[in-house]
């Protein structure tokens, strides 16, 4: 339960819940919208049309779920921190930049929306519109930072994962396994479906594991010897030298 007295409580409550409900609404979000895109703009247009409230509902969702994310890597950026800088950490800062930039493909999405839904616009003029838009590099540095931070940060996440054994090997499996799929199933509804399946495998079990350490485990640096629900490690008081 989040205790907004209590730091730690509450940035390894939130860490875990937000692990989890991540993937959950992606895969949500990814249900709901409707399989708009075609090569022929104007048939593209024409689908967004005959499904404006579930393209842009699952637009938002999708927003949504890149902030929820966003929360979510901070949070990782804690559980693997160490004395030094760890893998973890790094694929923590990518997942969070990539969720961050997910979040600005809902200004595509209300495009396209409004496309469609003002009353007077030349549907043939919108559509070469959003070929050419499409066809443009102006977006490519929000495609970049999308493809490192989400496909790239998944893919050390996972290995981050199995190396520190916080939770079982085939959960950093999963990771992997959505960090290539993200990458290679592009714009296909049923592949991204599978993916954030395989998604809400990979980070349960990092959310699952945030929630049942203690307070202690989570304040203490990876590598410190704290037992499961147990006390954080004192350090020895050093014994006086005698007298000379």
């Amino acid at each position: 339960m989040l205790r907004f007295s209590d730091g730690r409580n509450f940035g390894r409550t939130l860490t875990g819940l937000c692990l989890i409900a991540a993937p959950i609404l992606l895969l949500i979000a990814q249900v709901v919208s409707p399989d708009v895109d075609d090569d022929n703009k104007v048939k593209e247009l024409a689908n967004v049309a005959a499904h404006k409230g579930s393209y842009l509902a699952g637009g938002l969702i999708f927003m949504v779920a890149g902030l929820v994310l966003v929360v979510a890597g901070f949070g990782l950026v804690h559980l693997f921190r160490g004395r030094r800088l760890t893998l973890g950490q790094v694929a923590g800062a990518l997942v969070a930049l990539g969720a961050a930039a997910s979040t600005g493909f809902y200004a595509f999405t209300t495009i396209e929306y409004e496309m469609v839904n003002v009353s007077g616009l030349d549907r043939a003029q919108m559509a070469r519109l959003l070929d050419k838009g499409q066809d443009s590099t102006t977006a490519l540095p929000l495609f970049l930072v999308f493809l490192v931070g989400i496909v790239i940060g998944l893919i050390l996440l996972g290995i981050a994962a199995w190396r520190s054994r916080v939770v079982p090997v085939w959960a950093g499996i999963a990771l992997i396994v959505a960090g290539v799929l993200g990458f290679a199933g592009g714009e296909s509804k049923a592949v991204n479906i599978v993916d954030f399946a395989i998604l809400i495998v990979g980070f349960g079990s990092l959310g699952l594991a945030a929630l049942r350490m203690s307070d202690e485990e989570w304040d203490a640096p990876r590598g410190a010897a704290v037992p499961p629900g147990g006390e954080a490690p004192v350090e020895p008081t050093p014994t006086p030298a005698p007298a000379a």
